[in-house]
Protein backbone atom coordinates (compact mmCIF):
# COMPACT_ATOMS: atom_id res chain seq x y z
CA UNK A 1 0.00 0.00 0.00
CA UNK A 2 1.46 3.64 -0.92
CA UNK A 3 2.13 5.61 1.93
CA UNK A 4 -0.34 8.50 2.22
CA UNK A 5 0.97 12.19 2.52
CA UNK A 6 -0.14 14.70 4.20
CA UNK A 7 0.11 18.63 4.25
CA UNK A 8 1.21 20.37 7.51
CA UNK A 9 1.24 23.62 7.86
CA UNK A 10 3.99 23.18 10.80
CA UNK A 11 7.61 23.12 10.84
CA UNK A 12 8.61 19.56 11.02
CA UNK A 13 11.41 17.63 12.54
CA UNK A 14 12.81 14.55 13.90
CA UNK A 15 11.25 13.13 16.98
CA UNK A 16 8.53 15.97 17.36
CA UNK A 17 4.76 14.93 18.08
CA UNK A 18 2.04 16.43 15.34
CA UNK A 19 -1.83 16.09 16.16
CA UNK A 20 -4.20 15.41 13.23
CA UNK A 21 -7.24 16.27 13.71
CA UNK A 22 -10.89 16.72 12.47
CA UNK A 23 -11.16 15.60 8.76
CA UNK A 24 -7.62 15.16 8.60
CA UNK A 25 -8.34 12.37 11.62
CA UNK A 26 -11.09 10.63 9.69
CA UNK A 27 -9.41 10.52 6.83
CA UNK A 28 -6.57 8.28 8.20
CA UNK A 29 -8.83 6.45 10.68
CA UNK A 30 -12.22 5.58 8.44
CA UNK A 31 -11.23 5.92 4.82
CA UNK A 32 -7.79 4.19 5.33
CA UNK A 33 -8.39 2.61 7.98
CA UNK A 34 -4.77 2.88 9.24
CA UNK A 35 -3.91 1.76 13.07
CA UNK A 36 -0.81 2.69 15.06
CA UNK A 37 2.55 1.64 13.55
CA UNK A 38 1.14 2.51 10.16
CA UNK A 39 3.35 5.16 8.30
CA UNK A 40 2.32 8.72 6.87
CA UNK A 41 4.19 11.45 5.17
CA UNK A 42 4.16 14.83 6.23
CA UNK A 43 5.24 17.79 4.01
CA UNK A 44 5.41 21.46 3.54
CA UNK A 45 7.45 23.35 1.08
CA UNK A 46 9.64 24.77 4.22
CA UNK A 47 10.33 21.69 5.67
CA UNK A 48 10.26 19.32 3.10
CA UNK A 49 8.72 15.85 3.42
CA UNK A 50 9.25 13.54 6.68
CA UNK A 51 8.14 10.08 7.14
CA UNK A 52 6.07 9.69 10.64
CA UNK A 53 4.75 6.79 12.47
CA UNK A 54 0.88 7.18 13.66
CA UNK A 55 1.03 6.59 17.77
CA UNK A 56 -2.55 6.56 19.38
CA UNK A 57 -5.45 7.15 17.87
CA UNK A 58 -8.21 8.96 19.87
CA UNK A 59 -12.10 9.73 19.00
CA UNK A 60 -11.10 13.63 17.26
CA UNK A 61 -7.27 13.31 17.04
CA UNK A 62 -4.39 11.44 15.24
CA UNK A 63 -1.27 11.77 17.36
CA UNK A 64 2.20 11.47 14.99
CA UNK A 65 5.46 11.06 15.85
CA UNK A 66 8.30 12.63 13.27
CA UNK A 67 10.93 10.23 12.33
CA UNK A 68 13.47 10.93 9.01
CA UNK A 69 13.44 13.39 6.52
CA UNK A 70 12.58 11.59 2.95
CA UNK A 71 12.78 14.43 0.62
CA UNK A 72 14.60 18.26 1.51
CA UNK A 73 13.00 21.70 0.78
CA UNK A 74 12.86 22.05 -3.34
CA UNK A 75 12.67 25.54 -5.15
CA UNK A 76 9.10 26.29 -6.55
CA UNK A 77 9.77 27.00 -10.37
CA UNK A 78 6.68 27.48 -12.15
CA UNK A 79 4.49 29.87 -13.95
CA UNK A 80 1.66 32.17 -12.03
CA UNK A 81 -1.64 31.71 -13.55
CA UNK A 82 -4.24 34.28 -14.05
CA UNK A 83 -7.70 33.39 -14.82
CA UNK A 84 -11.13 34.45 -14.78
CA UNK A 85 -13.39 32.92 -12.42
CA UNK A 86 -15.33 30.12 -13.76
CA UNK A 87 -18.60 27.70 -12.95
CA UNK A 88 -17.28 25.94 -9.47
CA UNK A 89 -16.87 22.21 -10.48
CA UNK A 90 -15.04 23.50 -13.46
CA UNK A 91 -12.83 25.56 -11.70
CA UNK A 92 -12.22 23.20 -8.91
CA UNK A 93 -10.99 20.26 -11.70
CA UNK A 94 -9.11 23.46 -13.43
CA UNK A 95 -7.12 24.01 -10.00
CA UNK A 96 -6.14 20.85 -8.85
CA UNK A 97 -4.67 19.78 -12.58
CA UNK A 98 -2.81 22.86 -12.45
CA UNK A 99 -1.57 21.81 -9.14
CA UNK A 100 -0.75 18.67 -10.90
CA UNK A 101 1.46 20.43 -13.64
CA UNK A 102 3.37 23.05 -11.02
CA UNK A 103 1.63 25.76 -10.76
CA UNK A 104 3.37 28.24 -8.60
CA UNK A 105 0.50 30.52 -7.68
CA UNK A 106 -3.07 31.48 -8.82
CA UNK A 107 -4.66 34.99 -9.11
CA UNK A 108 -8.64 35.31 -10.11
CA UNK A 109 -9.00 38.60 -12.23
CA UNK A 110 -11.78 40.18 -12.90
CA UNK A 111 -12.69 41.21 -16.22
CA UNK A 112 -15.95 42.26 -18.15
CA UNK A 113 -17.03 39.28 -18.95
CA UNK A 114 -16.78 37.72 -15.97
CA UNK A 115 -20.19 36.08 -14.23
CA UNK A 116 -18.98 34.06 -11.21
CA UNK A 117 -18.10 34.45 -8.26
CA UNK A 118 -14.82 32.59 -6.72
CA UNK A 119 -16.12 30.99 -4.15
CA UNK A 120 -15.23 29.86 -0.60
CA UNK A 121 -11.37 29.96 -0.35
CA UNK A 122 -10.92 27.26 2.29
CA UNK A 123 -13.05 24.87 -0.06
CA UNK A 124 -10.16 25.79 -2.89
CA UNK A 125 -7.10 25.75 -0.26
CA UNK A 126 -8.44 22.09 0.26
CA UNK A 127 -8.57 21.30 -3.54
CA UNK A 128 -4.91 22.26 -3.90
CA UNK A 129 -4.27 20.21 -0.97
CA UNK A 130 -5.74 17.43 -1.97
CA UNK A 131 -4.08 17.91 -5.18
CA UNK A 132 -0.23 18.11 -3.64
CA UNK A 133 -0.53 15.17 -1.66
CA UNK A 134 -1.44 13.34 -4.58
CA UNK A 135 0.63 14.50 -7.09
CA UNK A 136 3.56 14.52 -4.40
CA UNK A 137 4.53 18.34 -4.54
CA UNK A 138 6.45 19.48 -1.44
CA UNK A 139 4.22 22.93 -1.93
CA UNK A 140 0.90 24.12 -2.18
CA UNK A 141 0.42 27.18 -4.27
CA UNK A 142 -1.81 29.90 -3.14
CA UNK A 143 -4.61 31.52 -4.53
CA UNK A 144 -4.26 35.62 -4.54
CA UNK A 145 -6.77 37.95 -4.15
CA UNK A 146 -9.13 38.39 -6.70
CA UNK A 147 -7.81 41.60 -8.98
CA UNK A 148 -8.98 43.40 -11.84
CA UNK A 149 -7.46 42.94 -15.17
CA UNK A 150 -5.91 46.72 -15.24
CA UNK A 151 -4.37 46.28 -11.80
CA UNK A 152 -2.30 43.08 -13.51
CA UNK A 153 -1.76 45.48 -16.02
CA UNK A 154 -0.35 48.02 -14.48
CA UNK A 155 1.58 45.79 -12.14
CA UNK A 156 3.98 45.18 -15.14
CA UNK A 157 4.61 41.63 -15.18
CA UNK A 158 5.16 40.36 -18.40
CA UNK A 159 2.00 38.17 -19.76
CA UNK A 160 1.55 35.44 -22.18
CA UNK A 161 -2.24 35.75 -23.24
CA UNK A 162 -4.59 32.75 -24.67
CA UNK A 163 -6.63 34.76 -27.16
CA UNK A 164 -8.63 33.22 -30.19
CA UNK A 165 -9.07 36.71 -31.94
CA UNK A 166 -4.79 37.38 -31.94
CA UNK A 167 -1.51 35.61 -32.57
CA UNK A 168 1.46 37.10 -32.10
CA UNK A 169 3.31 33.80 -32.63
CA UNK A 170 3.40 30.54 -31.32
CA UNK A 171 3.00 29.33 -27.58
CA UNK A 172 5.82 27.49 -27.18
CA UNK A 173 8.05 30.21 -28.76
CA UNK A 174 6.37 32.52 -25.87
CA UNK A 175 7.25 30.44 -23.68
CA UNK A 176 11.31 30.19 -24.29
CA UNK A 177 11.32 34.03 -25.07
CA UNK A 178 9.45 35.01 -21.95
CA UNK A 179 10.55 32.27 -19.30
CA UNK A 180 9.31 34.45 -16.45
CA UNK A 181 6.14 35.69 -17.74
CA UNK A 182 2.37 34.78 -16.20
CA UNK A 183 0.08 33.28 -18.00
CA UNK A 184 -3.52 34.75 -18.31
CA UNK A 185 -6.65 33.14 -19.69
CA UNK A 186 -9.88 35.41 -20.03
CA UNK A 187 -13.44 34.14 -19.42
CA UNK A 188 -16.24 32.02 -21.59
CA UNK A 189 -16.85 34.43 -24.39
CA UNK A 190 -13.47 35.84 -24.17
CA UNK A 191 -12.20 39.37 -23.94
CA UNK A 192 -13.92 42.19 -24.49
CA UNK A 193 -12.49 44.44 -27.25
CA UNK A 194 -11.19 47.23 -24.87
CA UNK A 195 -9.43 44.73 -22.62
CA UNK A 196 -7.57 43.31 -25.87
CA UNK A 197 -6.39 46.35 -26.71
CA UNK A 198 -4.95 47.23 -22.90
CA UNK A 199 -3.00 44.06 -23.45
CA UNK A 200 -1.77 44.65 -26.23
CA UNK A 201 -0.54 48.32 -25.76
CA UNK A 202 0.74 46.89 -22.57
CA UNK A 203 2.98 45.00 -24.24
CA UNK A 204 1.63 41.27 -23.46
CA UNK A 205 2.54 38.12 -25.97
CA UNK A 206 -1.10 37.21 -27.72
CA UNK A 207 -1.23 33.42 -28.55
CA UNK A 208 -4.19 31.38 -30.05
CA UNK A 209 -4.30 27.69 -29.99
CA UNK A 210 -5.01 27.27 -33.60
CA UNK A 211 -8.41 26.79 -35.03
CA UNK A 212 -10.23 25.63 -32.30
CA UNK A 213 -12.21 27.17 -29.31
CA UNK A 214 -10.88 25.82 -26.20
CA UNK A 215 -12.98 26.32 -22.84
CA UNK A 216 -11.24 28.59 -20.44
CA UNK A 217 -10.15 25.89 -18.38
CA UNK A 218 -8.87 24.15 -21.24
CA UNK A 219 -6.86 26.78 -22.32
CA UNK A 220 -5.20 26.95 -18.86
CA UNK A 221 -4.33 23.60 -18.86
CA UNK A 222 -3.03 23.64 -22.05
CA UNK A 223 -0.69 26.69 -21.31
CA UNK A 224 0.43 25.12 -18.42
CA UNK A 225 1.15 21.86 -19.82
CA UNK A 226 3.72 23.63 -22.51
CA UNK A 227 5.66 25.17 -19.70
CA UNK A 228 5.63 21.87 -18.07
CA UNK A 229 6.85 20.31 -21.69
CA UNK A 230 9.56 22.91 -22.09
CA UNK A 231 10.83 22.59 -18.44
CA UNK A 232 11.58 18.81 -18.54
CA UNK A 233 12.75 18.86 -21.84
CA UNK A 234 15.06 21.82 -20.06
CA UNK A 235 15.80 19.75 -17.42
CA UNK A 236 16.85 16.43 -19.50
CA UNK A 237 19.29 18.74 -21.61
CA UNK A 238 21.06 19.93 -18.18
CA UNK A 239 21.08 15.91 -16.91
CA UNK A 240 22.75 15.25 -20.40
CA UNK A 241 25.02 18.15 -20.60
CA UNK A 242 26.31 17.38 -16.56
CA UNK A 243 26.93 13.55 -18.22
CA UNK A 244 28.57 14.46 -20.80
Amino acid sequence: MRIPRLFVDLPLAAGSPIEVTDERAHYLRNVLRLRPGAEVDLFNAGSGEWRATMKAIQRRTILLEIGTQTRKPEPVAGPVLYFSPIRRNRLEWMLEKAVELGVQALVPVITERSVVELGRPDRLRGRLIEAAEQCERLDVPEIGETVALEDVVESGVPLIVGDERRDDGSLLQALEDLPDAGLLVGPEGGFASGERDLLIDSGARMVSFGPLILRSETAALHMLSAWRALESDLVEAEADDGQA
